[in-house]
């Protein structure tokens, strides 16, 4: 498994690689750990060395949040009882009574937040990913990685698992609250996105996009 990410080969001439973004020829050399072969020309970071941070993990982790994204969203959450009644939450649940009790821009919100961003990252980091491993020029790469970039901040499934938990401590002291397998779906999903964001490397995605691996 590879996790350094090179310039083309077609770049490097006895020992010299040139800047992806001016063209000027540094000296080639061997990284270490977490270390950087920048331009002293306008500063743009040409080779790097990042163990543990693969392409290849990222599609993987990347995929299996995927996978486990949709029965998080089709399976209840949890099951509320109080004064004999009870209900089903799903995490859209959440958005239908923000928006029904008046509070649609906050509905909007949580589900550009814990849906529509968490969807279309993981799809764009597989997408990409996906191009590096297989060496496929693959149409709209480019546009693929931009999106991933800047959904990533918006990428909220996490922190929406963890607000589930904590949600419960208060939810039980006014009935009660039993798990239900949607929890563990979600649980799952959140696990595998931040593993996503850990290993997936956008500066080698760039590289390769522009140059070649």
């Amino acid at each position: 498994m590879k996790s350094e990410c090179n310039l083309p080969d077609n770049s490097s001439e006895g020992g010299w690689i040139h800047c992806p973004r001016c063209y000027a020829s540094l000296r080639d050399r061997v990284l270490g750990s977490h270390e950087y072969l920048c331009c002293g020309r306008c500063g743009e970071q040409v080779k790097s060395l990042r163990p543990g941070r693969t392409m290849i993990a990222a599609w993987a982790f990347a995929m299996a949040a995927l996978v486990t994204f949709i029965p998080a969203n089709l399976n209840p959450i949890l099951i509320f009882s109080v004064a004999g009644n009870s209900q089903e939450n799903l995490i859209i649940t959440g958005v239908r009574a923000l928006w029904m009790q008046g509070f649609q821009p906050l509905g909007a919100l949580v589900f550009f937040s814990a849906i529509l961003a968490p969807f279309f990252y993981l799809a764009s980091v597989s997408y990409v990913s996906a191009s590096w491993t297989l060496q496929l020029r693959l149409p709209f790469a480019g546009a693929a990685l931009r999106l991933a970039e800047a959904l990533e901040s918006w990428n909220l499934l996490p922190v929406f698992a963890i607000a589930c938990m904590v949600s419960v401590v208060k939810l039980r002291t006014l009935g009660t609250v039993s798990w239900e397998p949607g929890s563990l779906w979600i649980l799952a999903t959140a696990v595998f996105t931040m593993l996503t964001i850990q290993c997936f490397d956008r500066k080698c995605a760039e590289l390769y996009l522009e140059g070649g691996k």
